[in-house]
């Protein structure tokens, strides 16, 4: 029977929270595939990248030729950059589903943004209980 509920779309929630790398692409063309994530693992911060990927056991309608008639690659003078173009691209589905990176924009990393971490992760820092203990003693 499927699911009853509402489908849980990762790229308008990606978007919603702005994530600085957002893509989809298709395993029917790998070519293209490739390219996305090349260009997310370079990516100076979070990418995500929902890839549309056949289920050829259990899902008998959307398959690959489903997929072949539906996807098109955004066109060159698409502008990434635009949050609410990507809002609205995130969304369209069903006769045409776009592929290629959705949104992007430059933003500080998570390390950037929080200064102990910025030079030394917190797993190789010194580890002193005393001062949380000190600190947890201001909630009691």
């Amino acid at each position: 029977f499927g699911v009853l509920s509402e489908q849980f779309n990762p790229l308008a929630l990606a978007i919603a929270l702005n994530c600085s790398f957002v893509a989809r692409g298709f395993s029917g063309d790998i070519e293209h595939l490739k390219g996305l994530i090349k260009e997310a693992v370079n990516h100076k911060g979070f990418a995500l990248i929902d890839i549309l990927q056949p289920c050829v056991s259990f899902n008998k309608i959307n398959t690959f030729e489903w997929y072949r008639e539906r996807v098109y690659k955004l066109p060159d003078d698409y502008n990434p950059e635009d949050r609410f173009l990507a809002f609205q691209k995130s969304l369209e589905w069903g006769e045409r589903i776009p592929i290629g990176v959705i949104y992007k924009t430059k933003k500080p990393t998570l390390e950037e943004q929080i200064p102990v971490i910025k030079n030394l992760s917190l797993v190789k820092q010194d580890f002193d209980i005393n001062r949380i203990d000190s600190i947890l003693q201001n909630f009691y």
